[in-house]
């Protein structure tokens, strides 16, 4: 079986796709910290099962965009091309290397 490439144009576009939705599933998420009045949620266990929640809606994404970036890397690079570095944000903005 071939392997489905996918294209430059397609990599960006499951980027943007899956930023946008992280983007909406956070603003939801702020959203509803706060009851009708704007007054934040005293519920910890409720605020506890949001949490919960949205960590995988967000890992859903993520992932989203870790295989994109491996199918486009396994389509577009041989099996001989040098592997890259792995850059991991460090807490502060910046990137480190693993």
């Amino acid at each position: 079986m071939a392997k489905n490439e996918l294209t430059k144009e397609q990599l960006g576009a499951s980027y943007r796709i899956a930023t946008v939705r992280l983007h909406e599933l956070i603003t939801e998420f702020f959203e509803e910290l706060f009851d009708e009045n704007g007054d934040p949620r005293e519920d910890s266990g409720n605020v506890a099962n949001m949490v919960a929640g949205i960590r995988v809606m967000m890992d859903q994404e993520l992932d989203l965009v870790k295989e994109a970036s491996f199918e486009h890397s396994e389509a577009n690079h041989d099996a001989k091309s040098k592997q890259e570095t792995i850059f991991v944000l460090d807490g502060k903005g910046s990137r480190s290397t693993l």
